[in-house]
């Protein structure tokens, strides 16, 4: 059995990224579908602690597929008569947060090849998922893992250029498919 970090399923963009399902984002979702109908902002808040209690009490699984999700929101809502909501809901998934450090470690130590490969494969999964947002972190432990060392040096120096470059690239890439597609990078 795997414990969830919190009670709500990860959701699944893309064939390679999950990202957390965090109770402010839908939230946020769900008063965003509200606006320029005559349902109130608080009603949304109700909607989206009904989601909330559904995902964390009842459904089954520990992932959930982004289409899915949205699906269960729109044909919940039909049957509430909110049917104007359900169509006004932006199904832009959460932000995905990738982890350098970790594709670091699944690559193994001096496997620079194998870690630019996997981290692609995330990247490519979160622009064509349809995500507005991705967070790469951990970049200065990912380097050290990569170089096997603890001290920084001229050798960590380069690989961190050369991490950077690739993500800037895949930056550039991700915005001629999804233009309002935000990258922040951090140590």
């Amino acid at each position: 059995m795997i414990a969830l970090p919190q009670a709500l399923p990860f959701i699944r963009i893309g064939s390679a990224n999950l990202a957390l399902c965090q109770k402010d984002w839908i939230t946020e979702t769900l008063t965003n579908a509200t606006q320029g109908t005559d349902v109130p902002a608080w009603l949304a808040e109700d909607i989206s602690r009904g989601v909330e209690r559904f995902l964390a009490n009842h459904y089954k699984g520990t992932v959930i597929d982004s289409d899915e999700f949205f699906a269960r929101i729109e044909k919940t809502l039909a049957k509430f008569g909110l049917t104007d909501v359900a169509l006004n809901i932006d199904k832009t998934p959460p932000p995905v947060r990738i982890s350098l450090n970790e594709l670091a470690r699944r690559a193994g130590t001096g496997y620079e090849l194998v870690f630019f490969q996997l981290l692609q494969k995330q990247l490519h999964s979160a622009t064509y998922g349809g995500v507005s947002r991705v967070e790469c972190h951990g970049i200065k432990p990912c380097v050290k893992r990569l170089v096997a060392t603890k001290k920084w040096s001229k050798r960590c120096e380069s690989l961190h250029e050369e991490i950077s470059d690739f993500l800037d690239q895949a930056k550039a890439q991700a915005s001629a498919v999804s233009p309002k597609m935000t990258f922040m990078i951090a140590s």
